[in-house]
């Protein structure tokens, strides 16, 4: 029966879907448990979800980016020690050599005269003054990349909030269709105590091929039976996956699949909402403005860099004396710090030059990326539009076709019971009644799918997404698609 045939193939499909989300281990029974609608499941979703906690580490190490690009903007501290033995040395002396004054050294380079130890500690610590930008462009492109990868925890977030609403929706229908299967073995079974009271009493009204006619459809019903019980089990056990649910901790969910409701807004609506909302334009927007910051920060790269800085030693070696002369700086004995300014520049023949070509080179690619997103982006929400509309409308169909396949079916029964009828009229009404009821489940399965894909196209998911805890810090930057002008840091 196409009944059959059309919900078994949903179950089967949901099962091939979400069958890497299964747990192992046999069904526990969940009659006891919390009735969870789809809200709830999605919030607990989201907070168990490994694959949003692995997005949310990248937005950390984001963060942690831009701390590392803003510490440029602080002095550095560099020291190194040494220490090791030394040959002893004497200062040189006056000495009269008749009426000649001559230096005389006692310790002369060149020769040993004892060995002893010594240490040294020298220091830089520089502050930078001026960079021509190298170090505020590139914390203000980390900045914006911050906000990149907050995008793609809400890009996430909607893949996790599609996988739950596939889970739900396809437990509701698998439930349904186990209702539709005690449905058809009640019809059946009343068939099959007609058939066999008529056929006693030799009644004409009755043929022996309806025995078997009537096998057939009870083969079909069963195996439904089977494939609607084990999606059941697959689609319940990937909702406990997903939210994080141990084998003795259960739930159920609503008997029926929710009914379709019109559109709150048209195309246009949802094409705007996609614009505004979608997480790939927020990408594409920082990631514009984060390489023009990279591009103009190589720029920089060919200015020099001005900066304060204080140099210093701390030096002592016992076997050798020290030495007052200013003009001589002693590796091994003194001690002394000089403030200074200075300016660093580096230079060279293309590979700066390079740099610059690569930075704009990814900057063209995001800018032909946007375009190509501008493009195909509003096909896809018209496309997941039209399926709700489809489906829709023809929920809307098939419950009228089904309701009156149900009333022609017990009208056959009455009629048949009258000597009304034939058993004829019974099959064939218990047919249409099968197909109708099949395809009404499927396409309010259908309808509800495409309002979650079409939520999820359009961006619409992100105004549903639960609060989680205190909200975070503003790190949006300041200076997103605007050329950062002003030379910093």
């Amino acid at each position: 029966m196409v009944l059959w045939a059309r919900i078994g193939g949903a179950i089967l499909s949901l099962v091939l879907l979400l069958a890497p989300w299964a747990a192992t281990g046999a069904e526990t029974k969940a009659e006891t448990a919390k009735v969870l609608t789809l809200k709830e499941l999605t919030v607990m979703a989201l907070k168990y979800s490994p694959q949003v906690k692995s997005s949310k580490s990248d937005v950390t190490f984001a963060k942690e980016q831009k701390k590392e690009a803003h510490g440029y903007r602080w002095p550095q501290f560099d020291a190194v020690a040494l220490g090791g033995v030394v040959t002893n040395a004497r200062r040189g002396e006056v000495r009269q050599v008749g009426k000649d004054k001559t230096l005389f050294y006692p310790d002369p380079a060149g020769s040993i005269h004892g060995v002893n130890v010594f240490g040294n500690l020298t220091f830089t610590l520089v502050q930078p003054l001026y960079t021509f930008g190298k170090i505020a462009y590139r914390e203000e492109a980390a900045a914006n990349n911050i906000v990149i990868k907050k995008s793609e925890v809400d890009l996430k977030k909607g893949e996790v909030m599609l996988y739950v609403s596939e889970a739900y929706y396809g437990l509701i229908l698998a439930n349904q269709g186990k209702g539709a299967v005690a449905d058809a073995r009640t019809y059946l079974k009343d068939t099959r105590q007609r058939i066999i009271r008529l056929r006693q009493i030799n009644s004409p009204n009755v043929k022996e091929s309806d025995e078997y006619r009537l096998a057939m459809y009870e083969g079909g019903v069963e195996k439904f039976a089977a494939q609607a019980d084990e999606g059941s089990k697959v689609a319940y056990r990937a909702l406990k996956a997903l939210i994080g649910y141990g084998e003795n901790q259960n739930f159920k969910v609503p008997e029926e699949l929710p009914a379709p409701t019109a559109s709150p807004g048209g195309l246009n609506y949802y094409i705007e909402t996609a614009l505004q909302m979608r997480p790939e334009f927020n990408q594409l927007k920082h990631g514009l403005a984060a390489r023009q910051l990279l591009v103009d920060a190589a720029k920089a790269d060919r200015y020099p860099s001005f900066f304060f800085a204080v140099l210093g030693q701390v030096a002592g070696a016992p076997g050798r004396d020290y030495n007052p002369d200013p003009y001589v700086n002693d590796f091994f004995n003194g001690v002394g710090a000089l403030p200074a300014v200075g300016a660093q520049w580096h230079f060279d023949f293309g590979i700066l030059k390079a740099k610059i070509g690569q930075a704009k080179a990814e900057l063209d690619k995001l800018q032909h990326d946007e375009k190509t997103a501008l493009m195909g982006i509003p096909v896809q929400v018209a496309k997941d539009y039209g399926k709700v509309q489809e489906n829709y409308k023809g929920s809307i169909g098939t419950e009228k076709a089904y309701i009156n396949a149900r009333r022609w079916l017990i009208t056959s029964f009455s009629n048949f019971d009258m000597g009304l009828g034939k058993m004829d009229d019974i099959f064939q009404a218990f047919e249409r009644y099968g197909t109708f009821r099949g395809e009404y489940l499927q396409s309010l399965f259908d309808y509800n799918m495409a309002v979650a894909e079409l939520d999820k196209s359009s961006g619409a998911y992100l105004k549903n997404l639960p609060v989680e805890g205190k909200p975070e810090k503003d790190v949006t930057p300041k200076t997103t698609i605007q050329r950062v002008n002003a030379p910093a840091k």
